[in-house]
């Protein structure tokens, strides 16, 4: 079998939700910490790994497995948020995971008490099988903040 070579790139964004205490809605900032950087005005962050690939074989679990920490900061005048992460497409065969919680299409909570104004370290870990077809691999996270 021919080796798996794969174009990952990932992208967190982020949504707010402002509620009677806080009108105003929190704004969240990244920091990928290997291999990304910021994007734009609106907090967005970027991760592009370059090309990985994985030779396949008679094993099953065969495939790729890539770990990066985001570092994450909400602004805005609330003093907690709920924190909750989301895909915005699933990828078939592929899972990804925000400290150790696997992420679907439904937000997951992920900080039920993320306080404002303080950074938090997430770890995300992107498994992609052997068997994905060679090509670019493009994951969106949709961030969303919810204050009580």
């Amino acid at each position: 079998m021919l080796p798996l070579a794969l174009s990952v790139c990932t992208t967190v964004a982020n949504a707010a939700v402002p509620s009677i205490l806080a009108p105003e809605p929190i704004r969240f900032s990244f920091q990928v910490m290997e291999g990304g950087g910021a994007g734009g005005s609106n907090g967005d962050a970027f991760m592009d790994i370059g090309s990985v690939s994985a030779v396949g074989g008679r094993a099953k679990n065969r495939g790729i497995v890539v770990t990066r920490r985001i570092a994450v900061k909400l602004e805005g005048v609330a003093s907690t948020a709920k924190v909750s992460v989301a895909l915005l497409a699933e990828m078939p065969g592929c899972v990804i995971r925000l400290d150790g919680v696997q992420l679907t299409s439904i937000p997951r909570l992920i900080d039920p008490a993320h306080r404002v104004g303080s950074t938090v370290m997430h770890q995300l870990e992107m498994s992609i099988p052997a068997g994905v077809p060679a090509g670019p691999f493009l994951g969106n996270l949709q961030w969303l903040a919810d204050t009580d």
